[in-house]
């Protein structure tokens, strides 16, 4: 039987109920936010994989060898993530008693060290949205409507210093590029390009919808 609860203890659960809601949620650890990171990025690797498994059988030559590229693009980054990941499980430094804001700061300073072409800009400045990233990289290809996301990766990984605080553009990937498009609500659609190949591809309006409104990149 539930014990009825008194009127006179109702300010107190009240107050104590917006204590709880009001109280700032404190930022996340960077070593734990790589962790959940790296894990979205394997978890999207196995939905890519399953999806080629579960669709339907490529008819033609040149389908055969566009899947088995993607195939074996999607096992060699497999293989990198899932190293990522034990790396990252197995590093214990996470509770040691240093800042963690300090240490995400060196990090990324040595990630984007100041370049010639940055002289005098602060190396923090070189971090980057990945949707303005993206567009950038569509720019370069000259602005078409849409691009394959092994293109789109290929673009990127040519830009220096890091996006989303922790990732170095130059070491992204597919299944990377996903996750982290994935809270901007962007993803891929399987589209035949002007090049007549048909890819898992971004499309620029898409991206451009998505770009926050105070990014300063």
């Amino acid at each position: 039987m539930t014990t009825p609860l008194h009127l006179d203890a109702l300010p107190g659960l009240i107050t104590r109920l917006l204590t709880d809601a009001l109280h700032p949620i404190p930022a996340p650890h960077p070593h734990h936010q790589a962790l959940l990171q790296a894990k979205e990025a394997q978890t999207e690797i196995d939905r890519a994989l399953r999806a080629i498994l579960d669709g339907p059988t490529p008819t033609t030559q040149a389908d055969i060898e566009a899947e088995l590229n993607d195939v074996m693009g999607l096992l060699v980054d497999k293989l990198d993530t899932d190293r990522e990941l034990r790396l990252l499980l197995g590093d214990d430094t996470c509770c040691a008693g240093a800042e963690p804001e300090h240490e995400e700061q060196t990090a990324v300073a040595e990630i984007a060290p100041a370049t010639e072409d940055h002289a005098g800009v602060a190396p923090s400045v070189l971090d980057r949205c990945i949707v303005s990233a993206c567009l950038s990289a569509f720019d370069d290809h000259g602005a078409p409507d849409a691009l394959a996301s092994s293109d789109l990766v290929a673009a990127l990984r040519t830009m220096s210093g890091v996006t989303e605080e922790h990732w170095p553009l130059a070491e992204l990937t597919q299944p990377r590029l996903a996750a982290l498009l994935r809270p901007y609500k962007v993803s891929t659609r399987d589209l035949t390009l002007p090049d007549g190949r048909r890819r898992k591809s971004y499309q620029r309006a898409a991206l451009e919808a998505a770009l926050p409104d105070d990014c300063g990149c």
